[in-house]
């Protein structure tokens, strides 16, 4: 990990919780500034000029668009992008930042999903992405044969969050087969060969 403090941007209307989170941001050992956006017109000319390691935004700022985030803020792939999330949208809305923070997470939960953003670049893995603790239960019932439906109720939740866990495992992973993902599950110890059930794909 570089020894280099990093900088970061808060983007947020609230003044309670942009203060908030900048206080817990600036504690954290690994940042060097931090720096509020208030004026969300030119949102992008100021990410531009100041060139942060990483933006945590509240995603309300930029709309309900279709257009990719990164994109829309004209960022380069060096800089994370956080969101900073305090209802609940559909976790789709999500899909194109780097990671998500909640406004109830804890110190250390932010520091957490901060640095496995800030450092995922360098990562031995090279640019495959971390999966969440809830993906990887949601990989493990996949390599075991579960259908969606099955993995809907074993998990208690929708058919359509289950969809959209199995899109983004195979997003980050860059793994489209279940062989494929069944070879990552037995090798980072996820399940064990003799757990899985085989099946056609």
């Amino acid at each position: 990990m570089s020894n280099t403090k990093k900088v970061l941007a808060v983007a947020e209307t609230s003044y309670i919780i942009r203060k908030g989170l900048v206080y817990v941001l600036s504690q954290l050992s690994s940042v060097g500034k931090v720096v509020e956006l208030r004026e969300m017109e030119n949102i992008s000319y100021q990410i531009d000029i100041l060139q942060p390691d990483a933006v945590l935004i509240n995603p309300m700022l930029l709309g309900h668009t279709r257009q990719d985030i990164r994109q829309q803020l004209n960022l380069g792939k060096q800089t994370a992008i956080i969101a900073l999330v305090y209802n609940l949208i559909d976790e789709q809305f999500y899909r194109s930042y780097d990671a998500v923070i909640r406004i109830n997470d804890s110190e250390s939960k932010i520091e957490n999903t901060l640095l496995n953003c800030l450092n995922k670049d360098q990562d031995s893995s090279g640019d495959q992405e971390e999966l969440s603790d809830r993906e990887k239960e949601i990989l493990i019932s996949v390599v075991k044969g579960m259908s969606n439906k099955e993995i809907a109720e074993y998990h208690n939740i929708s058919i359509h969050t289950a969809i959209t866990h199995r899109r983004n495992i195979t997003r980050k992973l860059k793994v489209h087969s279940i062989s494929g993902l069944t070879i990552y599950a037995i090798i980072n110890k996820l399940v064990d060969i003799s757990e899985i059930k085989y099946q056609d794909e």
